[in-house]
């Protein structure tokens, strides 16, 4: 009976409070089992076609083919011997499997209006340019192409023809960075002044993979420098960064498996990253933002975050980190191709600019040149049409 004077009214009586805006999941459920949407009316699906389904093309393959906002019609692969269990696993039977050499049926078909890029790098240019060319929007894989005059064109000749070049950054659009990122715009940690950013690959990548990527720097090394300048809000004036291949194998190929960078901002930020291709305990993917009011960060997630285990003497062990990147960023990569679809159907201003994806492209290849040299890397913007407001 002691503590029953504190029980307060019922809360039937009080006021009734909803879910932190945090929780996008239960927002989403929400608003789609009381039919409530943020689009004007509802447009047809778009028809789209798929070309790679590797590492990425089969994460967004799973999406596609479960969003009822797009038709698949053509699935665009130099595999054959996997067209028939793709079919039947899938239950693809509307749906025409192509190799690169008849993808032209891909480009002269009319009603295909979304073209999906997810095979290696090197072929990136010649699609979208085809794909712009025949009045298609695009959703490609970083990089757009493999030089940034290549990438740049790409980008010309879709504003041009009025068409969507998206280039797909997933982090942007997981929910644990862009919680970040609104806070950090808020004024959370006032000023900031560090951040640092660790990302650390898992499994360790085939080396034929490697070999077409396009190196770290502009495979994986993009997506640190994108998060740095989309949380600040502004672009590096100075770049240096050091990297070893410590793998005899991606050494051989004139690559790195181990880097480590630091960028300088015009507002006195400094932005510190590691990263590697090899991170043995699983996929290591943190952030945090230091400033003069305090700290925030993103800290790694798991499978099972609730479950700890006590065993005999061997202490408190806690489930591992995710192995991988599909399940990390499994909501992001869903909600990078909403956000897509929402630029095709309803004109919703692209997240992710021409002119960003160039500035990051900028970025990797100032970088990769300190490491290959050893310099310190001035970076001029100048001549860049960078906008005040960056993002």
């Amino acid at each position: 009976m002691a503590t029953k004077k504190f029980a307060g009214e019922s809360p039937y009586k009080v006021a009734k409070k909803t879910h932190h805006a945090s929780d996008w999941i239960l927002t989403d459920f929400v608003n789609k089992v009381n039919l409530v949407s943020d689009k004007p009316g509802v447009k047809p699906p778009v028809v789209a076609a798929i070309f790679g389904i590797g590492r990425a093309g089969s994460i967004h393959l799973c999406n596609i083919i479960r969003n009822p906002r797009v038709l698949l019609k053509y699935i665009v692969d130099d595999r054959k011997e996997r067209f028939d269990e793709l079919r039947s696993f899938w239950n693809l039977s509307d749906v025409t499997f192509l190799t690169s050499k008849d993808s032209d049926r891909v480009f002269k078909d009319k009603a295909v209006s979304t073209v999906f890029i997810a095979s290696p790098t090197f072929t990136h240019h010649e699609i979208v340019v085809k794909s712009i060319a025949n009045n298609k929007d695009v959703f490609c894989e970083k990089p757009i192409a493999e030089s940034i005059a290549e990438t740049k064109k790409c980008y010309d000749t879709a504003n041009a023809k009025g068409r969507v070049l998206f280039a797909a950054f997933n982090r942007r659009f997981d929910p644990s960075y862009r919680n970040l990122k609104m806070k950090v715009r808020e004024g959370l940690v006032g000023h900031v002044q560090v951040l640092k950013v660790t990302a650390r690959d898992s499994p360790l990548p085939t080396i034929d993979y490697l070999r077409t990527s396009g190196g770290v720097f502009h495979d994986c090394l993009v997506h640190d420098f994108d998060m740095a300048c989309w949380v600040l809000g502004e672009l590096p004036v100075r770049v240096q960064a050091t990297a070893t291949a410590l793998i005899p194998e991606i050494k051989a190929i004139d690559d790195f498996d181990n880097i480590a960078f630091l960028m300088t901002f015009p507002s006195g930020a400094i932005a510190i990253g590691d990263n590697s291709r090899f991170s043995v305990y699983g996929y290591d993917q943190r952030l945090e933002v230091f400033g003069n009011k305090g700290m925030i960060k993103v800290e790694n997630e798991k499978p099972s975050a609730s479950t700890d285990y006590v065993i005999e003497q061997d202490g408190c062990k806690s489930h591992p980190i995710y192995y991988s990147f599909p399940s990390r960023y499994k909501d992001a990569y869903a909600r990078e191709v909403e956000h897509f679809l929402d630029v095709v159907q309803y004109g919703v201003p692209q997240e992710v600019t021409g002119w960003q994806t160039l500035a990051i492209s900028k970025i990797a290849t100032a970088a990769e040149e300190s490491a290959r040299t050893n310099k310190t890397i001035e970076i001029d913007w100048s001549k860049d049409d960078i906008p005040n407001i960056y993002s």
